[in-house]
Protein backbone atom coordinates (compact mmCIF):
# COMPACT_ATOMS: atom_id res chain seq x y z
CA UNK A 1 0.00 0.00 0.00
CA UNK A 2 2.46 2.63 0.38
CA UNK A 3 4.42 1.61 -2.40
CA UNK A 4 1.30 2.65 -4.55
CA UNK A 5 0.83 5.75 -2.08
CA UNK A 6 3.97 7.03 -2.94
CA UNK A 7 3.85 6.02 -6.85
CA UNK A 8 0.27 7.45 -7.21
CA UNK A 9 1.63 10.82 -5.45
CA UNK A 10 4.61 11.05 -7.39
CA UNK A 11 3.02 10.29 -10.45
CA UNK A 12 0.25 13.09 -9.67
CA UNK A 13 2.91 15.60 -8.94
CA UNK A 14 5.31 14.88 -11.84
CA UNK A 15 2.01 15.24 -14.22
CA UNK A 16 0.64 18.35 -12.82
CA UNK A 17 4.52 20.31 -12.88
CA UNK A 18 4.39 19.04 -16.89
CA UNK A 19 1.48 20.29 -17.50
CA UNK A 20 2.40 23.55 -15.82
CA UNK A 21 5.87 23.51 -17.44
CA UNK A 22 5.25 22.83 -21.22
CA UNK A 23 3.00 25.89 -22.07
CA UNK A 24 5.09 27.79 -19.39
CA UNK A 25 8.17 26.96 -20.99
CA UNK A 26 6.79 27.55 -25.04
CA UNK A 27 5.41 30.80 -23.67
CA UNK A 28 9.18 31.70 -22.24
CA UNK A 29 11.02 31.07 -25.28
CA UNK A 30 8.04 33.56 -27.35
CA UNK A 31 8.58 36.04 -24.88
CA UNK A 32 12.23 36.21 -25.61
CA UNK A 33 11.33 35.99 -29.44
CA UNK A 34 9.02 38.75 -29.16
CA UNK A 35 11.54 41.20 -26.80
CA UNK A 36 15.17 40.25 -29.46
CA UNK A 37 12.33 41.02 -31.96
CA UNK A 38 11.53 44.74 -30.06
CA UNK A 39 15.19 45.37 -29.57
CA UNK A 40 15.85 44.80 -33.28
CA UNK A 41 13.32 47.19 -33.91
CA UNK A 42 14.11 49.74 -31.48
CA UNK A 43 17.64 49.88 -32.77
CA UNK A 44 17.04 50.13 -36.15
CA UNK A 45 14.16 53.12 -35.46
CA UNK A 46 17.26 54.88 -33.23
CA UNK A 47 19.85 54.47 -36.45
CA UNK A 48 16.93 55.64 -38.56
CA UNK A 49 16.11 59.21 -36.32
CA UNK A 50 19.70 59.97 -36.23
CA UNK A 51 20.50 59.59 -40.16
CA UNK A 52 20.67 63.16 -41.66
CA UNK A 53 18.48 63.93 -44.56
CA UNK A 54 21.36 63.44 -47.29
CA UNK A 55 22.48 60.19 -47.12
CA UNK A 56 25.82 59.50 -48.92
CA UNK A 57 29.23 57.24 -49.02
CA UNK A 58 31.46 60.38 -49.48
CA UNK A 59 29.77 62.94 -47.20
CA UNK A 60 30.27 63.79 -43.71
CA UNK A 61 30.92 60.19 -41.71
CA UNK A 62 27.55 58.80 -40.40
CA UNK A 63 28.14 57.36 -36.52
CA UNK A 64 26.47 54.20 -35.72
CA UNK A 65 25.40 53.23 -31.96
CA UNK A 66 27.48 50.24 -30.61
CA UNK A 67 26.09 46.60 -30.74
CA UNK A 68 26.81 43.37 -29.25
CA UNK A 69 29.31 40.99 -31.02
CA UNK A 70 27.27 39.04 -33.87
CA UNK A 71 24.56 41.60 -34.27
CA UNK A 72 25.27 43.55 -38.07
CA UNK A 73 23.62 47.07 -38.83
CA UNK A 74 23.50 48.56 -42.37
CA UNK A 75 22.00 51.42 -44.15
CA UNK A 76 20.60 51.02 -47.60
CA UNK A 77 20.14 54.24 -50.06
CA UNK A 78 17.66 53.97 -52.96
CA UNK A 79 17.97 51.53 -55.02
CA UNK A 80 18.88 49.20 -51.87
CA UNK A 81 22.68 49.38 -52.22
CA UNK A 82 24.26 49.76 -48.82
CA UNK A 83 25.93 53.06 -48.19
CA UNK A 84 26.86 52.68 -44.14
CA UNK A 85 27.52 49.63 -41.90
CA UNK A 86 27.87 46.08 -42.03
CA UNK A 87 25.60 43.58 -44.03
CA UNK A 88 25.14 42.36 -47.33
CA UNK A 89 26.41 45.08 -50.53
CA UNK A 90 22.68 44.68 -52.29
CA UNK A 91 19.53 44.53 -49.87
CA UNK A 92 17.62 41.60 -49.68
CA UNK A 93 14.16 40.45 -49.48
CA UNK A 94 13.53 42.58 -46.16
CA UNK A 95 15.46 45.62 -47.39
CA UNK A 96 13.28 45.73 -50.67
CA UNK A 97 9.98 45.06 -48.71
CA UNK A 98 10.65 48.06 -45.73
CA UNK A 99 11.21 50.50 -49.52
CA UNK A 100 7.42 50.17 -49.43
CA UNK A 101 7.30 52.05 -46.22
CA UNK A 102 6.51 49.33 -43.33
CA UNK A 103 8.82 47.47 -40.78
CA UNK A 104 9.88 43.95 -42.06
CA UNK A 105 10.62 41.58 -39.55
CA UNK A 106 12.08 38.05 -40.96
CA UNK A 107 14.48 35.27 -39.75
CA UNK A 108 16.61 34.32 -42.66
CA UNK A 109 19.03 31.42 -41.53
CA UNK A 110 20.42 32.00 -38.41
CA UNK A 111 19.67 35.36 -37.88
CA UNK A 112 16.65 37.26 -37.27
CA UNK A 113 16.63 40.44 -39.66
CA UNK A 114 14.22 43.79 -39.09
CA UNK A 115 14.29 46.45 -41.54
CA UNK A 116 13.27 49.86 -40.73
CA UNK A 117 12.13 52.13 -43.55
CA UNK A 118 13.86 56.23 -43.33
CA UNK A 119 10.80 58.91 -44.08
CA UNK A 120 7.18 58.60 -44.79
CA UNK A 121 5.67 56.12 -46.60
CA UNK A 122 4.93 58.81 -49.57
CA UNK A 123 8.97 59.01 -49.81
CA UNK A 124 11.33 56.58 -48.37
CA UNK A 125 14.90 57.57 -48.76
CA UNK A 126 16.84 55.02 -46.94
CA UNK A 127 16.45 51.83 -45.02
CA UNK A 128 18.20 50.37 -41.62
CA UNK A 129 18.83 46.93 -41.67
CA UNK A 130 20.12 45.08 -38.46
CA UNK A 131 20.44 41.52 -37.67
CA UNK A 132 21.27 39.74 -34.75
CA UNK A 133 21.53 35.82 -33.82
CA UNK A 134 18.44 33.84 -33.79
CA UNK A 135 20.14 31.53 -31.43
CA UNK A 136 20.01 34.27 -28.76
CA UNK A 137 15.90 33.88 -27.66
CA UNK A 138 16.68 30.02 -27.48
CA UNK A 139 19.47 30.32 -25.35
CA UNK A 140 17.75 32.19 -22.64
CA UNK A 141 14.48 30.33 -23.11
CA UNK A 142 16.97 27.37 -22.39
CA UNK A 143 18.29 29.12 -19.24
CA UNK A 144 14.94 29.52 -18.48
CA UNK A 145 14.05 25.62 -18.54
CA UNK A 146 16.75 24.42 -16.69
CA UNK A 147 15.59 26.44 -14.14
CA UNK A 148 11.87 25.37 -14.10
CA UNK A 149 13.09 21.66 -14.49
CA UNK A 150 15.30 22.45 -10.77
CA UNK A 151 12.09 24.08 -9.48
CA UNK A 152 10.50 20.83 -10.93
CA UNK A 153 12.62 18.49 -9.19
CA UNK A 154 12.35 20.19 -5.79
CA UNK A 155 8.90 19.56 -6.47
CA UNK A 156 8.23 16.44 -7.56
CA UNK A 157 10.90 15.44 -4.66
CA UNK A 158 8.78 17.21 -1.99
CA UNK A 159 5.90 15.26 -3.32
CA UNK A 160 8.08 11.78 -2.94
CA UNK A 161 8.56 13.11 0.79
CA UNK A 162 4.95 14.12 1.26
CA UNK A 163 3.90 11.08 0.10
CA UNK A 164 6.00 8.58 2.25
CA UNK A 165 4.93 10.71 5.70
CA UNK A 166 1.16 10.43 4.37
CA UNK A 167 1.39 6.45 2.86
CA UNK A 168 3.61 5.47 6.55
CA UNK A 169 0.40 7.43 8.38
CA UNK A 170 -2.69 5.84 6.33
CA UNK A 171 -0.68 2.08 5.76
CA UNK A 172 -0.11 1.80 9.70
CA UNK A 173 -3.29 1.67 10.75
CA UNK A 174 -4.33 -0.80 8.19
CA UNK A 175 -1.66 -2.60 8.78
CA UNK A 176 -2.15 -2.56 12.58
CA UNK A 177 -6.13 -4.15 11.55
CA UNK A 178 -4.25 -6.68 9.45
CA UNK A 179 -2.30 -7.58 12.71
CA UNK A 180 -5.38 -7.48 15.12
CA UNK A 181 -7.39 -9.50 12.26
CA UNK A 182 -4.54 -12.37 12.54
CA UNK A 183 -4.61 -12.86 16.19
CA UNK A 184 -8.54 -12.98 16.17
CA UNK A 185 -7.78 -15.80 13.58
CA UNK A 186 -5.37 -17.69 16.15
CA UNK A 187 -8.33 -17.47 18.42
CA UNK A 188 -7.55 -14.21 20.43
CA UNK A 189 -10.89 -12.49 20.10
CA UNK A 190 -9.55 -9.44 22.42
CA UNK A 191 -7.57 -8.39 20.10
CA UNK A 192 -7.95 -4.53 19.72
CA UNK A 193 -6.10 -1.70 17.59
CA UNK A 194 -5.66 1.22 18.54
CA UNK A 195 -7.05 4.37 17.87
CA UNK A 196 -4.97 6.37 14.64
CA UNK A 197 -7.39 9.53 14.46
CA UNK A 198 -7.97 8.58 10.89
CA UNK A 199 -11.84 8.38 10.90
CA UNK A 200 -12.33 5.67 8.57
CA UNK A 201 -9.21 2.71 9.82
CA UNK A 202 -11.03 4.10 13.19
CA UNK A 203 -14.66 3.21 11.99
CA UNK A 204 -13.21 -0.54 10.52
CA UNK A 205 -11.62 -0.96 14.09
CA UNK A 206 -14.47 -0.51 15.72
CA UNK A 207 -16.37 -2.35 13.78
CA UNK A 208 -14.16 -5.06 14.19
CA UNK A 209 -13.91 -5.17 18.22
CA UNK A 210 -17.69 -5.35 18.11
CA UNK A 211 -17.77 -8.29 15.78
CA UNK A 212 -15.45 -9.61 17.80
CA UNK A 213 -17.25 -8.98 20.59
CA UNK A 214 -20.15 -10.54 19.55
CA UNK A 215 -18.30 -13.11 18.33
CA UNK A 216 -16.62 -14.12 21.90
CA UNK A 217 -20.59 -13.96 23.31
CA UNK A 218 -21.27 -16.38 20.79
CA UNK A 219 -18.56 -18.55 21.34
CA UNK A 220 -19.25 -18.17 24.75
CA UNK A 221 -22.89 -19.08 24.80
CA UNK A 222 -22.49 -22.27 22.22
CA UNK A 223 -19.28 -23.47 24.61
CA UNK A 224 -21.89 -23.42 27.74
CA UNK A 225 -24.12 -25.17 26.23
CA UNK A 226 -21.94 -27.87 24.79
CA UNK A 227 -21.02 -27.89 28.46
CA UNK A 228 -24.47 -28.37 29.70
CA UNK A 229 -25.72 -30.61 26.91
CA UNK A 230 -22.48 -32.75 27.49
CA UNK A 231 -23.54 -32.96 31.34
CA UNK A 232 -26.51 -33.95 30.78
CA UNK A 233 -25.66 -36.78 28.21
CA UNK A 234 -23.43 -38.23 30.43
CA UNK A 235 -25.79 -38.19 33.22
CA UNK A 236 -27.90 -40.43 30.72
CA UNK A 237 -25.09 -42.73 29.75
CA UNK A 238 -23.68 -43.59 33.34
CA UNK A 239 -27.97 -44.23 34.70
CA UNK A 240 -27.53 -46.46 31.46
CA UNK A 241 -24.35 -48.17 32.31
CA UNK A 242 -24.96 -48.78 35.43
CA UNK A 243 -28.06 -50.29 34.84
CA UNK A 244 -26.85 -52.37 31.97
CA UNK A 245 -23.63 -53.21 34.18
CA UNK A 246 -25.72 -54.57 37.47
CA UNK A 247 -28.30 -56.76 34.86
CA UNK A 248 -24.58 -58.33 33.54
CA UNK A 249 -23.28 -59.04 37.21
CA UNK A 250 -26.92 -60.20 38.40
CA UNK A 251 -26.65 -63.92 35.98
CA UNK A 252 -28.40 -65.17 33.35
CA UNK A 253 -31.55 -65.82 36.09
CA UNK A 254 -32.25 -62.13 36.30
CA UNK A 255 -32.37 -62.40 32.42
CA UNK A 256 -35.29 -64.61 32.73
CA UNK A 257 -38.65 -62.75 32.83
CA UNK A 258 -40.63 -65.59 33.79
CA UNK A 259 -39.86 -68.58 35.38
CA UNK A 260 -42.78 -71.02 35.13
CA UNK A 261 -43.58 -69.90 31.35
CA UNK A 262 -39.69 -70.67 30.21
CA UNK A 263 -38.37 -74.22 31.07
CA UNK A 264 -34.38 -75.14 32.02
CA UNK A 265 -33.19 -75.54 28.43
CA UNK A 266 -34.72 -71.88 27.41
CA UNK A 267 -33.58 -70.28 30.26
CA UNK A 268 -29.90 -70.72 29.72
CA UNK A 269 -29.85 -69.63 26.12
CA UNK A 270 -32.46 -66.23 26.59
CA UNK A 271 -29.93 -66.04 29.75
CA UNK A 272 -26.91 -66.15 27.39
CA UNK A 273 -28.33 -64.25 24.33
CA UNK A 274 -29.45 -61.35 27.16
CA UNK A 275 -26.08 -61.47 28.49
CA UNK A 276 -24.68 -60.63 24.82
CA UNK A 277 -26.91 -58.39 24.36
CA UNK A 278 -25.80 -56.01 26.70
CA UNK A 279 -22.45 -56.36 26.24
CA UNK A 280 -23.37 -55.09 22.57
CA UNK A 281 -25.06 -52.02 24.52
CA UNK A 282 -22.35 -51.55 26.51
CA UNK A 283 -19.86 -51.26 23.58
CA UNK A 284 -22.20 -48.95 21.89
CA UNK A 285 -22.54 -46.56 25.42
CA UNK A 286 -18.66 -46.83 25.07
CA UNK A 287 -18.55 -45.40 21.50
CA UNK A 288 -21.19 -42.89 22.40
CA UNK A 289 -19.66 -41.69 25.37
CA UNK A 290 -15.74 -41.70 22.87
CA UNK A 291 -17.55 -39.58 20.00
CA UNK A 292 -19.27 -37.26 22.42
CA UNK A 293 -15.51 -36.39 24.10
CA UNK A 294 -14.22 -36.32 20.61
CA UNK A 295 -16.64 -33.48 19.10
CA UNK A 296 -16.40 -31.65 22.15
CA UNK A 297 -12.59 -31.24 22.19
CA UNK A 298 -12.93 -30.46 18.21
CA UNK A 299 -15.37 -28.12 18.82
CA UNK A 300 -13.07 -26.39 21.90
CA UNK A 301 -9.58 -26.82 20.19
CA UNK A 302 -7.25 -25.25 17.30
CA UNK A 303 -6.92 -27.85 14.45
CA UNK A 304 -4.01 -29.81 15.36
CA UNK A 305 -1.30 -30.67 13.04
CA UNK A 306 0.94 -33.30 14.85
CA UNK A 307 1.56 -37.20 13.57
CA UNK A 308 -0.61 -39.47 13.27
CA UNK A 309 -0.60 -43.11 13.02
CA UNK A 310 -2.49 -44.25 10.39
CA UNK A 311 -1.61 -48.03 10.73
CA UNK A 312 -3.54 -47.52 14.74
CA UNK A 313 -6.22 -45.81 13.95
CA UNK A 314 -7.35 -48.59 10.88
CA UNK A 315 -6.42 -51.51 13.18
CA UNK A 316 -8.89 -49.64 15.87
CA UNK A 317 -11.72 -49.86 13.08
CA UNK A 318 -10.89 -52.94 11.99
CA UNK A 319 -11.74 -53.65 15.53
CA UNK A 320 -14.60 -51.54 16.08
CA UNK A 321 -16.51 -52.21 12.91
CA UNK A 322 -16.02 -55.89 11.92
CA UNK A 323 -18.45 -56.56 14.02
CA UNK A 324 -21.07 -54.84 13.08
CA UNK A 325 -20.63 -55.82 9.47
CA UNK A 326 -19.87 -59.36 10.27
CA UNK A 327 -23.79 -59.37 11.37
CA UNK A 328 -24.97 -58.67 8.31
CA UNK A 329 -22.56 -61.14 6.63
CA UNK A 330 -20.40 -58.43 5.34
CA UNK A 331 -16.76 -58.33 5.21
CA UNK A 332 -14.37 -55.29 5.91
CA UNK A 333 -10.72 -55.35 4.59
CA UNK A 334 -8.18 -53.42 5.50
CA UNK A 335 -5.02 -52.72 2.74
CA UNK A 336 -2.40 -50.18 4.25
CA UNK A 337 0.82 -49.97 1.79
CA UNK A 338 4.72 -50.31 2.26
CA UNK A 339 6.33 -47.05 2.52
CA UNK A 340 2.88 -44.67 3.42
CA UNK A 341 4.23 -41.04 4.43
CA UNK A 342 3.69 -39.86 8.17
CA UNK A 343 0.53 -38.52 7.76
CA UNK A 344 -0.57 -35.11 9.76
CA UNK A 345 -3.88 -34.46 11.87
CA UNK A 346 -5.95 -34.87 14.66
CA UNK A 347 -6.20 -38.26 16.03
CA UNK A 348 -9.64 -37.20 17.39
CA UNK A 349 -10.94 -35.80 14.07
CA UNK A 350 -9.46 -38.58 11.87
CA UNK A 351 -11.58 -40.92 14.20
CA UNK A 352 -14.63 -39.49 13.81
CA UNK A 353 -13.92 -39.15 10.23
CA UNK A 354 -13.32 -42.90 9.20
CA UNK A 355 -16.39 -43.77 11.83
CA UNK A 356 -18.88 -41.84 9.56
CA UNK A 357 -17.24 -43.08 6.47
CA UNK A 358 -17.67 -46.44 7.79
CA UNK A 359 -21.61 -45.97 9.00
CA UNK A 360 -22.23 -45.01 5.92
CA UNK A 361 -20.92 -47.92 4.32
CA UNK A 362 -22.77 -50.13 6.80
CA UNK A 363 -25.93 -48.25 6.38
CA UNK A 364 -26.36 -48.13 2.35
CA UNK A 365 -23.59 -49.68 1.40
CA UNK A 366 -23.69 -53.63 0.22
CA UNK A 367 -20.95 -56.45 0.32
CA UNK A 368 -17.58 -55.99 1.25
CA UNK A 369 -15.80 -52.89 2.40
CA UNK A 370 -13.17 -51.84 1.66
CA UNK A 371 -10.61 -49.42 2.97
CA UNK A 372 -7.13 -48.49 1.41
CA UNK A 373 -4.28 -46.31 2.54
CA UNK A 374 -1.84 -45.44 -0.16
CA UNK A 375 0.02 -42.30 -1.00
CA UNK A 376 -1.24 -40.20 -4.20
CA UNK A 377 0.89 -37.02 -5.53
CA UNK A 378 2.51 -36.14 -1.98
CA UNK A 379 -0.42 -36.77 0.43
CA UNK A 380 -1.86 -39.52 2.03
CA UNK A 381 -5.06 -41.22 0.65
CA UNK A 382 -7.76 -43.16 2.53
CA UNK A 383 -10.27 -44.64 0.37
CA UNK A 384 -13.50 -46.10 1.66
CA UNK A 385 -16.07 -48.56 -1.15
CA UNK A 386 -17.90 -50.49 -0.80
CA UNK A 387 -20.22 -52.73 -3.77
CA UNK A 388 -23.44 -50.98 -3.40
CA UNK A 389 -25.18 -49.32 -6.52
CA UNK A 390 -23.85 -46.10 -5.77
CA UNK A 391 -24.66 -42.35 -5.54
CA UNK A 392 -27.24 -40.87 -8.31
CA UNK A 393 -25.82 -38.64 -10.95
CA UNK A 394 -27.40 -35.89 -9.84
CA UNK A 395 -26.44 -36.38 -5.53
CA UNK A 396 -22.96 -36.20 -6.05
CA UNK A 397 -22.68 -32.35 -5.21
CA UNK A 398 -25.17 -32.37 -2.72
CA UNK A 399 -24.14 -35.76 -1.15
CA UNK A 400 -22.14 -33.07 2.32
CA UNK A 401 -24.87 -30.81 2.95
CA UNK A 402 -26.69 -30.94 6.21
CA UNK A 403 -29.95 -32.18 5.64
CA UNK A 404 -32.99 -32.66 8.41
CA UNK A 405 -35.22 -35.51 9.46
CA UNK A 406 -37.22 -35.26 6.28
CA UNK A 407 -34.50 -35.40 3.80
CA UNK A 408 -32.78 -38.29 5.38
CA UNK A 409 -35.72 -40.55 5.63
CA UNK A 410 -36.64 -40.48 2.19
CA UNK A 411 -32.77 -41.25 1.76
CA UNK A 412 -33.59 -44.12 3.86
CA UNK A 413 -36.22 -45.21 1.72
CA UNK A 414 -34.31 -44.69 -1.46
CA UNK A 415 -31.15 -46.97 -0.08
CA UNK A 416 -34.10 -49.92 0.80
CA UNK A 417 -35.01 -49.47 -2.83
CA UNK A 418 -31.82 -49.94 -4.11
CA UNK A 419 -29.03 -48.05 -3.07
CA UNK A 420 -27.39 -44.53 -0.84
CA UNK A 421 -29.10 -41.62 -2.33
CA UNK A 422 -27.81 -38.04 -1.63
CA UNK A 423 -30.52 -37.03 1.32
CA UNK A 424 -29.54 -40.29 3.02
CA UNK A 425 -26.23 -38.93 4.58
CA UNK A 426 -27.91 -36.22 6.19
CA UNK A 427 -25.11 -34.46 8.79
CA UNK A 428 -22.63 -37.43 9.30
CA UNK A 429 -21.03 -36.55 5.77
CA UNK A 430 -20.91 -32.92 6.26
CA UNK A 431 -19.60 -33.16 9.66
CA UNK A 432 -16.73 -35.10 8.70
CA UNK A 433 -16.05 -33.03 5.72
CA UNK A 434 -15.60 -29.84 8.32
CA UNK A 435 -13.29 -32.03 10.35
CA UNK A 436 -11.31 -33.49 7.16
CA UNK A 437 -10.85 -29.18 5.92
CA UNK A 438 -10.65 -28.13 9.06
CA UNK A 439 -7.26 -30.30 10.05
CA UNK A 440 -5.91 -29.46 6.15
CA UNK A 441 -7.51 -32.04 4.34
CA UNK A 442 -10.04 -33.44 2.14
CA UNK A 443 -13.14 -35.78 1.85
CA UNK A 444 -14.74 -36.02 -1.60
CA UNK A 445 -16.51 -38.70 -3.73
CA UNK A 446 -13.92 -39.98 -5.79
CA UNK A 447 -15.95 -42.45 -7.86
CA UNK A 448 -19.85 -42.13 -7.19
CA UNK A 449 -21.51 -45.24 -9.16
CA UNK A 450 -20.63 -48.42 -9.26
CA UNK A 451 -19.16 -49.35 -6.19
CA UNK A 452 -18.93 -45.94 -4.60
CA UNK A 453 -15.37 -44.82 -2.87
CA UNK A 454 -14.91 -41.81 -0.76
CA UNK A 455 -11.85 -40.20 -0.58
CA UNK A 456 -9.93 -38.66 1.97
CA UNK A 457 -6.96 -36.82 1.34
CA UNK A 458 -4.32 -36.01 4.50
CA UNK A 459 -1.21 -33.64 4.78
CA UNK A 460 1.85 -35.63 5.06
CA UNK A 461 4.75 -34.25 6.99
CA UNK A 462 7.79 -33.16 4.98
CA UNK A 463 10.65 -36.06 3.73
CA UNK A 464 13.20 -34.26 6.26
CA UNK A 465 11.00 -34.42 9.50
CA UNK A 466 10.21 -37.94 8.50
CA UNK A 467 14.01 -38.68 7.87
CA UNK A 468 14.53 -37.04 11.39
CA UNK A 469 11.78 -38.68 13.40
CA UNK A 470 13.42 -42.31 12.48
CA UNK A 471 16.95 -41.32 13.32
CA UNK A 472 17.73 -43.62 16.97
Amino acid sequence: MRRRILRATVLAVACAVLLFALPLGYAALRLYQQDEEREAQSLGGQVALSLPERITATGDPIELPPVESGTDIAVYGTGAHRVLGTGPGAGDAPVREAAAGRVVTRQIGDSLVVAVPVGGSEQVRAVVRVASPASEPLRRAALTWVGMLVLAAVAVGGGALLAVRSSRRLARPLEELAGVAREMEGGDLTARAEPSGLPEPDAVGHALARAAARIDELLRRERAFSADASHQLRTVLTGVRLELEMSLAAGPDADVPDADVVEGGADAGVGAGSRAAVRSALAQLERMETTLDDLLALARDVPERAPLDLAALLARAQEDWHGPLAAQGRRLTIRVDDALPQALGSRRAARQILDVLLSNAETHGRGTVTVHAKETAGVVAVDVEDEGDGIPEAGTDGVFERRGGEGSRSGGEAARAGGPAAGSHGIGLALARSLAEAEGGRLFVSRPRPRPRFTWLLAASPVEEQETSQLP
